[in-house]
C-alpha cells in the first residue's frame, strides 16, 4: 500500500497503563467513571487520526484498505484490532511496552527532582517521611494524566497507608518533592525500527493541578531559556537512544517542567516519559502520525 493510499484504523486505548499495571495484562476493566472521561479526553485524541483514518469504534472500518494502529498497541488493543479483521502495523511486545512505560524507567534515565527516589519497601518510605520537612508526592510506577497520585504533607492517614501498601505490591513508588510548576513542557520523538530517530518541537501544556490534561501549544522562542531547551533536546536524544537499546520503536513523548521549591526555581527536562500517543503529538511533532510507518 502506497503512502497516498494508507489509512489507519486506530483503537484509541487512552487508559493504556492501567493495562500494561495487570499481572499477565489480564483482567483490566476500567469503571464506568473512568470511561466517561476517557471518552471526553479522545475526543482531542482524534486529532491522531489522518483525514483517511477511522475509528474501530466508530465502526465504519473497511478491513481491506487499513493497517491497524493503537494509541498503545497492548494485547486488548490488539485483540479489538484483529476482531475487526485489521493486522495492526509493527508493534512492541506487551512486556517491553510494559517496562519502557514504567517510571523506573525514567528514572534511571535522569532523576529529574532532587531527592527523588524508587521506593519498593514501605520501611524506606516511613523513614522518610518521618524525617520529612517538605510535602512528597508519590506516584504509581504505571498511571496517566494525574491518577494514581498521592501527596503526602505529614503523617499518612491508615486509608493513604492502604493505598501506599498497594502500590507497593504493584511494583513500587516513585518518590519526590512536591513542587509548584510554573512552565509545563513536552517534547515528542519516533524511534524507527532501524535505529532512526527524529525529534519534535517544544510545546507549552495546560494542564490542572493534578497534572489532567487540558490543551497544548507550540512554545514561543522566549518562553524557554537557552538552558532549558537545551537540557530538554539532550534528554529527548538520550530517551530516544534508551528506547532503542531497551527494543522499542514508535512514538514517545517526554514531559518536563520548570518548577519552584524552597524558594528557588530550576528545571525538571524528564518528569514523564511516555512510550505511546500522547494527546499532543499531532502539535509537537513535525510530521502527522498518518505520515508514520513502521512496516
Amino acid at each position: 500500500m502506497n503512502a497516498a493510499a494508507r489509512r489507519f484504523a486506530w483503537v484509541l486505548n487512552l487508559d493504556a497503563e492501567l493495562e500494561l499495571a495487570r499481572p499477565g495484562f489480564k483482567g483490566h476493566s476500567p469503571p464506568a467513571r473512568l470511561l466517561e472521561q476517557l471518552a471526553q479526553y479522545g475526543a482531542g485524541a482524534r486529532a491522531l487520526l489522518g483525514p483517511r483514518d477511522r475509528l474501530v469504534a466508530d465502526g465504519l472500518v473497511n478491513p481491506a484498505e487499513c493497517i491497524g494502529r493503537a494509541w498503545c498497541p497492548t494485547p486488548s488493543a490488539v485483540r479489538t484490532l484483529r476482531a475487526s479483521r485489521v493486522e495492526p502495523e509493527p508493534h512492541p511486545a506487551p512486556e517491553l511496552l510494559r517496562r519502557v512505560n514504567h517510571r523506573s524507567f525514567a528514572h534511571e534515565l535522569a532523576r529529574g527532582l532532587p531527592e527523588q527516589r524508587y521506593l519498593e519497601d514501605s520501611s524506606e518510605l516511613r523513614t522518610l517521611l518521618e524525617r520529612a520537612e517538605r510535602p512528597w508526592l508519590m506516584k504509581r510506577p504505571l498511571s496517566f494524566a494525574g491518577r494514581g497520585q498521592l501527596r503526602a504533607r505529614g503523617e499518612l492517614s491508615q486509608k493513604e497507608w492502604a493505598w501506599v501498601d498497594a502500590s507497593l505490591r504493584q511494583g513500587g513508588l516513585i518518590v519526590e518533592p512536591l513542587v509548584t510548576p510554573t512552565l509545563e513542557l513536552s517534547l515528542h520523538g519516533f524511534v524507527w525500527r532501524d535505529g532512526r530517530h527524529e525529534l519534535g518541537r517544544v510545546c507549552v501544556q495546560d494542564v490542572s493541578e493534578r497534572g489532567v490534561y487540558r490543551a497544548i501549544r507550540l512554545a514561543q522562542p522566549d518562553e524557554l531559556t537557552a538552558g532549558e531547551t537545551s537540557a530538554l533536546f539532550a534528554c529527548g536524544e538520550r530517551v530516544a537512544h534508551a528506547l532503542f537499546a531497551a527494543g522499542y520503536f514508535g512514538p514517545f513523548g517526554v514531559d518536563a517542567f520548570r518548577y519552584e521549591l524552597d524558594g528557588r526555581s530550576d528545571f525538571c527536562a524528564l518528569s514523564e516519559l511516555n512510550a505511546r500517543y500522547t494527546m499532543g503529538f499531532a502539535v509537537g511533532f513535525p510530521r502527522h502520525p498518518s505520515e508514520l510507518f513502521l512496516g
